[in-house]
């Protein structure tokens, strides 16, 4: 049996642990909604106490439903656009290419801490069409390696809303000015999502918070001129929001009447250029 590998993150970037040990436990539910074995081969080859995490069955549903949103947003994009970049930001040990398994024109950019990027050449071998791309993402000159000619997309999921405000709007004001034309997908909470994200036990387990609040969508066209909305979804997947538990669902169904609380959570697709 191979030793498994030891890890070295900051308090941050082991926020990448929750979201792989979710989808590695919801992908040995019989009626799994990612399937993502690739999280369970991954979990298993590091050396980690995954469960010091104790999550919920809701929160292990829910980031799946999170996941498989922006899988499909991915995925209608590279249907509309053979030829294109996919750019993951924050990618973590998240194993979405595999779970598509683009195109051959498709060119697949994961991109994160090079602490991060390192520990995933380790966990996963290497794929046709993928780069790997350690870097800071708020930096300003990591995207200058990637081409910027062809349709792109971006999706981060788990990353946006742990940066403050002007953070959040410079990093995508830098990926809309360097890309002709795209969309980018991630998932955004209002003030009152925040707060109850960060009052939950996982979240002060871990050291962080989150910060980037977006209260309303629309308002972020303002901030980042190129940006246009495209879809804005606060309903999850009605298929798998029904596979939460009983009291999860009926506060769901309730709260869709109340505008603060229906933004709580939501995942966001915004346009820029001409495609």
């Amino acid at each position: 049996m191979n030793p498994k590998h030891t890890i070295s993150l900051t308090t941050l970037q082991k926020t990448l642990l929750i979201t792989l040990h979710a989808k590695a436990l919801e992908s040995q539910f019989q009626d799994s909604i990612l399937n993502d074995h690739y999280a369970a081969r991954a979990a298993e080859q590091i050396d980690f106490n995954f469960s010091r995490f104790r999550l919920s069955h809701n929160a292990i549903v829910a980031l799946a439903i999170r996941a498989k949103a922006l899988d499909l947003w991915t995925q209608e994009f590279l249907q509309e656009n053979r030829q294109a970049n996919v750019v993951h930001l924050g990618c973590g040990l998240d194993s979405r290419q595999a779970r598509l398994s683009p195109g051959e024109d498709v060119a697949w950019w994961e991109v994160d801490y090079p602490e991060v990027v390192s520990l995933r050449e380790k966990i996963y071998e290497e794929q046709p069409g993928c780069h790997l791309l350690g870097a800071n993402i708020l930096d300003d000159d990591w995207l200058q390696a990637i081409p910027s000619d062809v349709p792109t997309i971006v999706v981060a999921e788990g990353v946006l809303p742990y940066f403050s405000e002007a953070k959040a709007t410079r990093l995508l004001s830098n990926i809309v000015s360097h890309f002709s034309a795209g969309q980018i997908a991630f998932d955004a909470y209002n003030r009152w999502g925040v707060m109850w994200l960060n009052q939950l036990p996982i979240m002060r387990q871990t050291q962080e918070k989150l910060h980037w609040a977006v209260d309303d969508p629309r308002k972020l066209e303002v901030a980042v001129q190129q940006l246009r909305l495209k879809e804005e979804n606060t309903n999850g997947l009605p298929d798998f929001v029904k596979r939460a538990g009983f009291w999860s669902r009926t506060a769901f169904r309730l709260s869709r009447g109340i505008s603060p609380f229906k933004r709580m959570g939501q995942l966001l697709l915004y346009d820029f250029g001409t495609l």
